[in-house]
């Protein structure tokens, strides 16, 4: 049963997204906020008990940063309509998103192995941070942290590509 967790904990920020939407809908931005940050913690907790129990499948590795990618972009889009967030921010953001995963797809096919990076890790932290302070209906703070993850964003889609060519080579 145990090796499941982490598969669930995956499955279960894709219906957390629905209940972010929800409330954000709703302008009950304090529960979806709540509920962001169970799903930021389930994304944490997933790889923790993936990796100290020997557990790591490759369903996993699959639907993991899949429903990490699902959870920020649904959230970031249903904010163009609930807070009015600039939406080419979120094209931005959707198409490094798409970019990176199909290069990791060529990569895959031709057996290399794009790894994430701390660029990735710092994209992510800083959309989760972003997202959050908009919520609080900080808007303009949250809008500046949400361009400084752009910024990280287009960062790290260029470590990506250029670790991908220097390999590839």
């Amino acid at each position: 049963m145990v090796k499941h967790i982490p598969n669930i904990l995956s499955i279960f920020r894709v219906i957390d997204l629905v209940i972010v939407i929800l409330f954000l809908e709703y302008n009950l931005n304090i529960y979806a906020l709540l509920f962001f940050i169970l799903g930021v913690l389930s994304d944490f907790l997933d790889g923790q008990i993936a990796r100290r129990t020997n557990t790591v499948t490759t369903i996993g590795k699959i639907i993991d940063p899949l429903a990490d990618k699902v959870l920020v972009i649904g959230i970031l889009i249903a904010m163009i309509k609930t807070i009015q967030i600039p939406y080419w921010m979120v094209i931005v953001i959707v198409a490094r998103e798409f970019a990176v995963t199909g290069l990791r797809v060529i990569a895959s096919s031709e057996n290399v192995i794009i790894s994430a990076n701390v660029w990735g890790k710092i994209k992510t932290t800083s959309q989760f941070i972003a997202v959050s302070v908009l919520m609080l209906n900080y808007y303009t703070i949250g809008v500046y942290l949400l361009l400084a993850s752009i910024i990280f964003t287009v960062i790290s889609g260029y470590t990506y590509f250029y670790n991908y060519f220097k390999v590839a080579k």
